[in-house]
């Protein structure tokens, strides 16, 4: 797919005022189906019929909830995402039919998280637990209010269908779906991974040495 024009939003400024300690940075790619810079794929939802079916690509992270899985659309319930004003994914996606069903995805602690997002409605709503212990809230509505976007459920628009993607002031934990009614349709999901302090490089590298001379030890004493 050709790569459509990055419509950077300014979402530091207009969601800081739904946040209580941290600002959101939100970017969105209409029709975007490549991953950004540094994103490692997450999961693509295939792998089964069920939510603890579905492959997880990288270690840490898990997917529960009730939400379901469909390929294609049907009429009045979901919407495979568009990926153009003619095409769609046809493969296997996540989709909240109703207010009832959520999702829920775990991190080990990212920089960033990225989704594919399907004919956005103001009801959908993404809710990000962080690691300095608070939560932020981002409804579709206030996604709609920002430059390049739209909130009207459109199932081809390129305001509508592409990819989202958030960070904070505080690493990612915890990312929740959700939507008031038919539906939320979410696609390929991929975070951009904390890279480790130097200070904590220097820790590791310490446990590999004390690790290492242990096993020397061991070693020589076997040999006595």
């Amino acid at each position: 797919m050709n790569l459509k024009p990055l419509y950077a939003l300014a979402g530091a400024a207009a969601l800081a005022a739904a946040a209580t300690s941290a600002n959101a940075a939100v970017t969105f790619i209409g029709y975007g189906t490549d991953l950004g810079e540094n994103e490692v794929l997450i999961t693509d939802f295939e792998g089964g019929a069920t939510l603890a079916d579905v492959l997880i690509a990288q270690p840490g992270f898990t997917l529960t909830g009730d939400a379901e899985l469909f390929t294609g659309s049907i009429n009045g319930l979901t919407a495979a995402p568009a990926f153009s004003a003619d095409t769609r994914d046809t493969t296997q996606y996540l989709s909240l039919t109703d207010a009832d069903e959520v999702a829920v995805l775990t991190t080990p602690g990212v920089q960033a998280l990225s989704f594919y997002v399907g004919s956005l409605d103001s009801y959908n709503s993404f809710t990000f637990k962080l690691a300095d212990g608070t939560s932020q809230i981002v409804t579709g509505a206030m996604l709609a209010a920002l430059p390049g976007m739209a909130a009207n459920g459109s199932q081809t628009g390129f305001t509508s269908n592409g990819r989202l993607t958030f960070s904070f002031d505080s690493a990612i934990t915890e990312a929740t779906f959700q939507s008031g009614g038919a539906a939320l349709e979410i696609s390929d999901i991929a975070a951009v991974t904390l890279v480790p302090e130097p200070a904590t490089w220097a820790m590791m590298i310490l446990g590999f040495g004390g690790v290492g001379g242990l096993l020397r030890r061991r070693r020589e004493a076997v040999a006595v």
